[in-house]
């Protein structure tokens, strides 16, 4: 078998399954209790998302104890300036990107609007998938209550990305610039975005020459 990414399992996850909603879980990550009944207290959302609790794997507890400290919902919407604006790192933040949220998705919204992950990508491909969707005005909602817990590993495929797959991250953001619909002020943010990534990427290229 041939390992073809991230994207790739996803989607063929989708397709195998009938759910009318989504929920991605990476592997040894794990939901926290509580979690759908909280994502699920209103239907006004195409996607709703909650904080995630980061455990290094190195220190890992026994996961089945784990409890994240309960925080007020104060639910709140994602615009697409917002969303795009909250996927450019911070200096000390580690993981702090809004793409690396794992919201609970309508599929009737992705089949409605031919949504799919980009097998082409694996660095950015939730960060990719949320912006189109967004784009085409889907309601991301946002709680602040915790419901998602992720171990932490150096080794990850986010933290060992090639350089390549910062190109091809760079590149999303130029085809997500041929959105006839977006608006000039979401433009500006896609190339805030996309100066950002491929200011890594050359970066990178050029400490691997």
């Amino acid at each position: 078998d041939v390992n073809r990414g991230p994207s790739a399992a996803r989607n063929a996850a989708i397709r195998a399954s009938r759910s009318p909603f989504i929920s991605i879980l990476d592997a040894d990550d794990f939901f926290l209790e509580g979690r759908f009944r909280r994502l699920f207290a209103s239907a006004d959302w195409d996607f709703a998302a909650d904080n995630i609790m980061l455990i290094r794997d190195d220190a890992a507890p026994d996961l089945a104890k784990v409890a994240a400290p309960p925080f007020a919902a104060e639910p709140e919407f994602l615009d697409f300036e917002r969303f795009i604006d909250g996927n450019i790192s911070r200096r000390r933040v580690r993981r702090g990107e809004l793409g690396f949220l794992k919201p609970v998705i309508s599929r009737a919204f992705l089949e409605r609007h031919g949504l799919s992950y980009d097998e082409n990508l694996r660095l950015g491909e939730d960060y990719e998938l949320y912006a189109r969707a967004v784009a085409c005005g889907a309601r991301f909602k946002v709680i602040k209550s915790c419901g998602y817990g992720a171990i932490v590993r150096a080794d990850s495929l986010s933290g060992r990305h090639r350089t390549q797959d910062l190109k091809r991250l760079a590149d999303a953001d130029l085809a997500l610039l041929e959105i006839d619909s977006l608006p000039e002020r979401s433009k500006a943010a896609l190339r805030r975005h996309e100066r950002h990534v491929r200011d890594k990427y050359r970066l990178r290229n050029f400490l691997a020459v």
